[in-house]
């Protein structure tokens, strides 16, 4: 039996499309789509490692690619690329009150205040470890390190979800009972869940 659980949040608990930020953002800027795309994708390292506020972002987002509009106006476009992954809310949810749940996430402090705002659920949870208030990103092991100094249970008595391949083979190697998530495939998740015998 496992002492405590840790969620992804992206493509896990909430399912996100970039692509709806790019195209959103480009309505009001004075360059196509894929160019907005190589300036979020150049800068995306530094939002969600916390080296950028939320306003450095923007201001550097605007300054290249020439976005006219507000900061209000960025922040809606830019952070309206979420939604529920219901299945795993469904096997989520039981847990509470019954074993500790924390987020386990690479996400910037704009994207975390927008679906904490919109998905009042995710303060369920038992807290959480964000990449830009820690300062760096799955998987790198200094995010694994710094999170298992703060949580009061050993790595193999913690299970860990996941969807890229990467970010669980680093839980894997740091001890934790990482499964690796799809979405298209919830069914594999609960059986391999079962089969490892991770919850009653």
């Amino acid at each position: 039996m496992i002492e405590a659980i840790l969620f992804d949040i992206g493509n896990v608990l909430l399912n996100f499309d970039y692509r709806r930020a790019v195209k959103a953002l480009a309505e009001h800027a004075q360059v196509p789509a894929n160019e907005m795309a190589e300036v979020l994708d150049e800068l995306h390292g530094l939002h969600e490692t916390g080296q950028f506020t939320k306003l450095q972002y923007f201001t550097e987002v605007a300054r290249r690619t020439g976005f006219k509009n507000s900061e209000e106006i960025f922040h809606q476009a830019f952070s309206d690329i979420f939604t529920p992954n219901e299945p795993m809310w469904e096997f989520v949810r039981p847990l509470f009150g019954k074993v500790p749940v924390y987020l386990f996430s690479n996400i910037s402090e704009r994207h975390e205040t927008w679906i904490f705002e919109k998905y009042p659920e995710l303060k369920r949870f038992n807290g959480g470890f964000f990449s830009w208030r820690m300062g760096c990103m799955k998987p790198d092991p200094e995010y694994y390190r710094k999170a298992l100094e703060v949580l009061p249970h050993a790595p193999e008595r913690m299970a860990y979800f996941d969807d890229l391949h990467p970010n669980v083979m680093a839980g894997t190697a740091c001890g934790l009972q990482a499964i690796r998530y799809l979405a298209d495939d919830h069914a594999a998740f609960l059986r391999e869940v079962g089969e490892r015998q991770l919850l009653e």
